[in-house]
């Protein structure tokens, strides 16, 4: 089953932790916290990062849009995380634009036979609008405005492209919804069953035997009536074929222990490194694979500072 997903184009996968938790601030592990004023300040700066680094491959060195991808966990401070990335609908010819198109040379224009600008158009166009985003198709307004629950055609969109069959169209009636959340439980934080929303001295103060079992085998030790780092590996798995399979870009927000597993499948390490690993807050790792090279990494810290020090270190 997974060498019928497996190709060979390259992938470029995105991993960043929710944005900082009240849980993380009073060193809570697990729960389903909202986010701190800096959490809420790094989904906004997350929000604002996406559209050129990723739709745009700014973060590759490019500057010409793709299609693109998001994953969340189900608990809300990943949704949160995610709430100001813009989900607005392109179609086929808006692929390949630029986030700022290049002005036409004024003696190519003349000699094309366009029409000379009103002089004052041109200085006004000399003095900042040439960072005015594309206006073709009316992408910029979409980019700007798109939501969570676009519909064309009467269709809603979840992320995948339509071909109309209503006639005549083809590809110029392909339409793609940049972004679109998949809300997946696979991707939710180890559940730590009756240690939940526990501090670990509290946790080796209620459960001193089980603390030092954990301590011993990080991977293999369930939390009372809770999970394990193998209970996460089964169900990643159905997650890591889709993932697999796609094309696009794609920016997974989740948690440290769930991040820490995909991060060792991605770049080729073992399981058993995974619990040492870490994955620090407000930061986008990007992980280039292609099945026969190494894969590369780069990482962006988008801030704002907070303490890394949030009690999921020995998560």
């Amino acid at each position: 089953q997974f060498l019928t997903v497996v190709h060979p184009t390259p992938h470029v996968i995105y991993l960043t932790r929710h944005g900082q938790s009240t849980y993380n601030q009073l060193g809570k592990i697990g729960g389903n916290s909202p986010l701190s004023p800096a959490g809420e300040e790094y989904a906004r700066r997350l929000g604002a990062w996406v559209m050129p680094y990723v739709c745009y491959q700014q973060a590759a060195g490019l500057d010409s849009l793709t299609k693109t991808r998001l994953w969340t966990s189900s608990l809300q401070r990943t949704i949160l995380t995610a709430q100001h990335i813009p989900h607005p609908i392109i179609s086929e010819e808006d692929l390949g634009t630029p986030s700022v198109p290049p002005e036409p040379d004024a003696d190519d224009a003349l000699a094309n036979g366009a029409a000379l600008a009103d002089p004052r158009q041109l200085a006004g166009r000399s003095s900042g609008l040439r960072g005015t985003p594309p206006r073709a198709n009316g992408l910029r307004e979409r980019l700007r405005s798109g939501g969570l629950s676009g519909v064309v055609g009467g269709v809603a969109l979840g992320g995948i492209d339509l071909d109309s069959d209503r006639g005549g169209g083809g590809d110029r009636d392909r339409v793609w919804q940049q972004m679109a959340p998949r809300v997946y439980r696979n991707l939710d934080e180890i559940f730590a069953g009756e240690c939940e929303g526990m501090t670990y001295e509290e946790i080796q103060h209620s459960f001193p035997s089980e603390a030092k079992m954990r301590a011993t085998d990080k991977i293999g030790f369930r939390y009372p009536r809770g999970e394990s780092y193998l209970d996460i590996l089964a169900r990643l798995d159905p997650l890591v074929h889709e993932l697999e399979s796609y094309h696009e870009p794609l920016v997974i927000v989740s948690h440290q222990a769930v991040l820490r597993l995909l991060y060792c499948y991605l770049t080729g390490r073992t399981r058993a490194q995974a619990p040492k690993l870490s994955m620090p807050l407000h930061t986008v790792i990007r992980i280039t694979y292609d099945g026969w090279t190494p894969p590369t990494e780069e990482r962006f810290y988008l801030g704002p500072e907070c303490s890394q020090t949030d009690g999921q270190t020995h998560l």
